[in-house]
């Protein structure tokens, strides 16, 4: 098996502070990327006095993370982190193991 890592690098809204915004991903970890098929475990890195973000996470296959990704954008329990971030600034990379 071939472990797949996601990174995505974000922007926090900017009137979403940086304890909330940790928050806001912490529920979004716990309730809904924990729970779903082939989720491994989670990252999340920042830089103090920005809005940027970066989220490693990893995971089990690349339809595993496929599929995660895509009921995320659907899924009501995730809307919070989706009303927190700036979707224009997402930028996503995703790597295989070797």
């Amino acid at each position: 098996m071939k472990i797949v890592t996601e990174i995505v690098n974000l922007e926090s809204k900017l009137e979403i502070t940086e304890s909330d915004f940790t928050e806001i991903v912490d529920r979004l970890e716990r309730n809904f990327h924990s729970r779903q098929n082939g989720f491994i475990d989670t990252e999340l890195l920042h830089t103090d006095g920005t809005n940027s973000w970066i989220m490693i996470q990893h995971w089990n296959s690349l339809e595993d993370m496929k599929k995660s990704s895509s009921n995320m954008f659907k899924d009501t329990g995730t809307e919070e982190f989706r009303n927190s971030i700036n979707p224009k600034n997402i930028q996503i990379k995703v790597y295989e193991q070797k």
